[in-house]
């Protein structure tokens, strides 16, 4: 079940945030300098252009005809044909090399061959949403948040297809079905790790870590954000680009209010009261909604001293996460329409330093405006009337 809160209005969210969650609970696996497999395409040397066109054109390479053709000793054969065998074009038995054509053919149209290195990266696993980034180590947040010593809070339960699970095992279904984030399509495969196993998880759960958390925009990609805290040190920024899942999941959780019964939770909240009319509800963007009220719900909120121009900031509290949410009052009928315009107006004057001569100089004017709290657009105003008497 939410818990929602309402503030008297929105403040100013950070630049280019969608929605902040001052605190989430972050499930967090991570692990430094995994090896994996990379490859790269490289230029032909002579030999193996001569070895390859040799293969497609007789469908074989061998010591024989090589050095038939080219007067060479045929162990010589072997330097033309090993960076085509690792390309998976030559394919070796025991009197030479059989060719595999459909990759010996793209290699001799594209003059290269590959070559297989390790490299490293750091990885993040997201076990609650399954989310899995590669870090760059020279870039790698990691490391901050190693020297920052961040400490778990506490665990969390690990998801059943990721429990009992070697990394090594992971990363390779992973960097075969494409969901690894961060990496190319030249990064194959893990590198054999040595003895022994990683596991993924320690007897079904992990460590979770409380941290402050944002929404950032990259087009219309929602990207999470969080700010880690440690024992000594600056808190640790960190952009889990790729990491749709948590994304979702944040959204779903606290954000959802296309649900009429959580709408209704939600207008309770803001209005005290259990039975009103419940206005119509529309997203509008990340975090934010636009409630259309009519004259009823305007008055109501009027009387409670809510200034209808401004945005309602709402806090929304989930089992792991708080979120910050705006909603924006929009007017249904007429009635709700004089009373959001005057408060527009009042605002308006209130803090751009206008004219509280371009109001109208009512009693009604005048209460609505001490009663929101701009008691010297009330003094000009009676200084004004004063002064008309004299």
């Amino acid at each position: 079940m939410i818990r929602f809160e309402v503030a008297a209005h929105a403040g100013h969210r950070r630049a280019g945030t969608a929605m902040e969650l001052p605190e989430v609970l972050l499930p967090l696996r991570w692990w430094r300098s995994v090896p994996l497999v990379r490859r790269t395409a490289v230029d032909m040397t002579p030999l193996e252009r001569f070895t390859v066109e040799l293969a497609l054109t007789t469908g074989r390479a061998d010591p024989a005809e090589f050095t038939e053709i080219t007067g060479l000793p045929g162990n010589l054969l072997a330097a033309g044909a090993r960076r085509l065998v690792q390309s998976n074009a030559l394919i070796p038995d025991d009197s030479g090399y059989a060719v595999w054509r459909p990759m010996a053919e793209q290699l001799a149209t594209e003059q290269v061959v590959h070559e297989y290195r390790t490299v490293r990266y750091d990885l993040v696993l997201l076990p609650r949403t399954g989310d899995l980034l590669a870090l760059d180590p020279k870039n790698s947040w990691l490391e901050q948040v190693e020297q920052v010593r961040a400490r778990p809070v506490g665990n969390a339960p690990v998801p059943a297809e990721l429990r009992d699970r070697d990394l090594t095992e992971l990363l390779g279904e992973r960097l075969a079905a494409r969901t690894v984030h961060g990496v190319g399509q030249d990064l194959l495969r893990p590198d054999d790790p040595g003895p022994g196993t990683t596991p993924v998880d320690v007897d079904g759960v992990c460590p979770a870590y409380r941290c402050a958390g944002a929404l950032r925009l990259d087009g219309d990609r929602p990207v999470p954000v969080v700010t880690i805290p440690g024992e000594r040190g600056d808190p640790v920024v960190a952009e889990l680009t790729g990491a749709d899942g948590l994304a979702r999941y944040w959204i779903d959780t606290v954000a959802n209010l296309t649900y009429r019964d959580v709408q209704a939770r939600l207008w309770r909240e803001v209005t005290g009261r259990n039975h009103v009319r419940l206005p119509h509800v529309e997203q509008v963007g990340l975090g934010r909604w636009r409630y259309t009220i009519d004259g009823s719900n305007a008055e109501l909120l009027a009387g409670q001293g809510r200034n209808l121009a401004l945005p309602l900031a709402v806090t929304a509290t989930a089992t792991d996460l708080v979120a910050e949410l705006t909603i924006d009052l929009a007017p249904g009928d007429s009635q709700a329409k004089a009373l959001v315009a005057l408060d527009r107006s009042l605002t308006s004057v209130a803090e751009d330093d206008g004219d509280p001569a371009r109001l109208p100089n009512t009693p009604a004017v005048r209460d609505r405006a001490w009663q929101l709290g701009f008691q010297p657009i009330v003094y000009a105003l009676r200084e004004a009337e004063d002064f008309s008497h004299d």
